[in-house]
């Protein structure tokens, strides 16, 4: 009987990560999980971000101007402005900002003229179009996202 009830103690005390607790193992696998998803979502914005450049030159070349807002490819030249999804930037959002050309500095946007609202962000004047996630928080890459790909 002694031994029965040891058996069982030892079982499930070295059972206690599938049962209870989380082990070593487990605590890694989600890690690295996390760590994938948070990739995964990052190329998908990068992917998007592509997607709108690419339509905002076809959108230049056919109507020979720039729209005032980012809005205006829709539908001619694109379904819909696609979603932001970024956690560290906030809620997912298939929203834009729009911003005044002054806050553009040598052909950049000026991270602290931006109101890093987790949307995407849309500025340009005569000589340049830039679409940005208007977010002052770094990439997975260590670069703030509004200085991520979008010049066009």
């Amino acid at each position: 009987m002694k031994f029965a009830i040891l058996f069982f103690v030892t079982f499930f005390a070295g059972c206690a990560g599938v049962f209870g607790g989380k082990d070593e193992a487990t605590a890694d696998f989600e890690k690295e999980t996390s760590a994938n998803e948070a990739r995964v979502k990052e190329d998908r914005v990068r992917s998007s971000l592509a997607q709108l450049e690419a339509r905002m030159a076809d959108y230049t070349k056919a109507e020979k101007k720039i729209p005032e807002k980012l809005e205006k490819l829709v539908p001619k030249y694109l379904a819909e402005i696609p979603a932001l999804d970024l956690p560290v930037c906030g809620r997912e959002s298939s929203r834009v900002e729009t911003y005044r050309a002054d806050i553009l500095r040598d052909g950049q946007v000026d991270g602290s003229r931006i109101r890093g609202t987790g949307r995407w962000g849309y500025v340009f004047n005569d000589h340049q179009i830039v679409i940005f996630v208007d977010c002052l928080k770094p990439s997975l890459r260590g670069v703030p996202w509004y200085q991520e790909r979008g010049v066009y």
